[in-house]
């Protein structure tokens, strides 16, 4: 499983494989989004994301998210945020481009 943090309008995607890593919890927020993406949710969330579903914008309640993706298969989970990566590209100008970066 790794955890996910995005972040807009400056873009950036960081992953987190360690469940114990400080800046997971530093980066929580009073209704922080979140979206867990595995086994049984992954072709809704992906939607949700071409659909524009989730929202981004530069203010405090839509210009981060957290993801959690869990198939235990991390070369898979990177796969599957790269693709979330390319869908927010598709409706979001400042993420075209945007590689994950792993943290820990």
């Amino acid at each position: 499983m790794i955890q996910v943090y995005i972040n807009y309008p400056v873009p950036h995607v960081t992953v987190h494989g360690d469940p114990g890593c400080g800046s997971i919890q530093a980066q929580h927020k009073p209704g922080q989004r979140y979206c867990r993406i595995n086994v049984a949710t992954i072709a809704t969330e992906l939607q949700n994301f071409r659909d524009k579903q989730y929202v981004f914008a530069a203010n405090p309640e839509r210009n981060d998210m957290w993801l959690e993706v869990d198939f235990h298969n991390r070369e898979f989970e990177m796969a599957v945020v790269e693709y979330v990566c390319h869908l927010l590209g598709t409706h979001y100008g400042p993420f075209v481009g945007v590689k994950p970066k792993m943290y820990c």
